[in-house]
């Protein structure tokens, strides 16, 4: 810890640039030992019991895990996020950090509500998560002081991190998340893919996974599940039909292999979001 701080205000005092590495190696750093700060609560529109955390602008975070999530990752979640209605948009950091980690970024759409997966290479506009999807469940919803958005998050337990190694989030153990949110509402509320702008506050905790798990997990999940035709707040396959569009465009090298910068599982993510950031520049001065 001393050492860095020591680096922190070096880093200040010679101006020294810090690279999105460093920064996301001291955000994810664990620290040992903690205690936790969620709590069990009971949503009484779906019967689902929660590890929540509530931050002290009122934004609440609940968990449910099936009973036999671990430390392998690879299960899915039921998350439910609860938020005034003067908070634009609320998200969770899964790996504790804006990057490198999924995210799971919610905000209201009149009376419904939109879950948009998402994930960022860098300290700018979270981009769509392909590895992963947001499938909206019944106590999803939106009125004059607050929404809530309960969903089914699938590829949410297990990522790659900066290294392109293996992350997996350990359903047995107390674990550190981060929440941001802002008061600004998004640009357009109805796309599960809205820009929006960055946040006002952020604030991390510990939650207790292992007393999330449930052995009604699956009960849950089928008792809410929608059945209506997915919607543009249901992020399920969106996800995948990306994914597949992006595998189809990969470039070939002349041998018909992937390009070697393509075997890398951060190269090309990062390639567009430069592009994309290039592309939303250009808008803006547009429109200037």
């Amino acid at each position: 810890m001393a050492s860095d701080i020591r680096a922190i205000a070096g880093a200040v005092k010679h101006r020294a640039p810090v690279s999105d590495r460093t920064l996301y190696m001291r955000a994810t750093k664990r620290i040992s030992p903690i205690a936790q700060d969620s709590v069990p609560t009971t949503d009484e529109e779906t019967g689902i019991s929660f590890q929540t955390y509530t931050s002290a602008e009122g934004v609440s975070f609940g968990l449910a895990l099936p009973a036999d999530a671990g430390a392998e990752g690879g299960y899915d979640i039921i998350v439910q996020i609860t938020a005034p209605i003067d908070i634009g948009w609320a998200g969770i950091a899964w790996g504790g950090a804006m990057v490198y980690n999924p995210l799971s970024v919610v905000w209201a759409n009149g009376e419904s509500v939109i879950a948009s997966p998402r994930t960022a290479y860098g300290y700018y506009q979270p981009e769509i998560y392909t590895d992963g999807s947001l499938e909206l469940l019944k106590g999803s919803s939106a009125n004059a002081t607050h929404y809530k958005v309960t969903a089914l998050a699938k590829g949410y337990s297990t990522w790659t991190d900066f290294d392109g190694n293996v992350a997996n989030l350990d359903g047995s153990a107390q674990v550190r998340f981060a929440y941001a949110y802002s008061t600004t509402p998004v640009d357009d509320p109805t796309s599960v893919e809205s820009t929006f702008s960055i946040h006002d506050s952020v604030g991390r905790w510990v939650h207790d996974l292992a007393a999330a798990r449930s052995e009604s997990f699956a009960d849950w999940v089928e008792a809410n599940t929608v059945t209506a035709p997915p919607s543009n707040g249901t992020a399920g396959g969106f996800a995948q039909q990306r994914q597949r569009a992006l595998r189809q465009r990969a470039p070939l090298s002349g041998n018909g292999t992937v390009a070697r910068e393509e075997r890398h599982p951060l190269i090309p993510q990062l390639r567009d979001s430069a592009k994309f950031i290039t592309r939303r520049q250009a808008n803006e001065t547009a429109h200037a």
